[in-house]
């Protein structure tokens, strides 16, 4: 997970400058708060602080609050044609998720990795709300364990959702 994490520690850091500006601590925080678990190091982060300063992507600057890092033009470029990293970081982990799933049979697991390929679509049209649909996922796994009734009511329940969402889909297509 470590060589994950330092791998894309600068396109998180050319993220959050894109937001503003930020001393070292400042993004180490802003990191940990974010992903909720990762604080990175000081000795992983700033060494790149200074290759990032070195390559052109960032800069220091000197404001009211005092230095800060800011993204630069080259930096922002970096960032947006990182796309390609991106769609490479979802087909890896949808294939991983695949030959897992092979291996030990999860055709569960198969299905997830079928619709990992969409997450790749950028759709800032849906905003917040598909934030709602990992929270659902959250809610059915706290579920005790459930007797018939019980998986029955929460099957109507998955399964009114989903129609209603298919019916808006149809109306919106009209």
């Amino acid at each position: 997970m470590e060589r994950v994490r330092s791998e894309h520690l600068k396109f998180y850091i050319l993220k959050l400058l894109l937001k503003g500006r930020y001393t070292g601590y400042g993004l180490m925080k802003a990191i940990e708060e974010e992903t909720g678990f990762w604080r990175p190091s000081t000795g992983s982060l700033y060494p790149l602080l200074s290759r990032m300063r070195e390559e052109g992507l960032i800069a220091e600057v000197e404001g009211p609050e005092g230095k800060r890092w800011e993204v630069t033009p080259k930096g922002r470029e970096l960032y947006t044609k990182a796309t390609e990293a991106k769609r490479k970081l979802f087909q890896d982990m949808r294939e991983s998720m695949l030959v897992f799933a092979k291996a030990f049979g999860r055709t569960d697991l198969e299905l997830l990795a079928d619709r990992l390929g969409r997450l790749q679509e950028q759709r800032d049209d849906l905003g917040g709300i598909a934030i709602l649909f990992l929270e659902l996922h959250d809610a059915l796994w706290s579920l005790p364990p459930l007797s018939e009734e019980a998986k029955r009511e929460a099957a109507t329940i998955l399964k009114r959702a989903r129609d209603e969402l298919r019916a808006l889909a149809e109306r919106l297509r009209r």
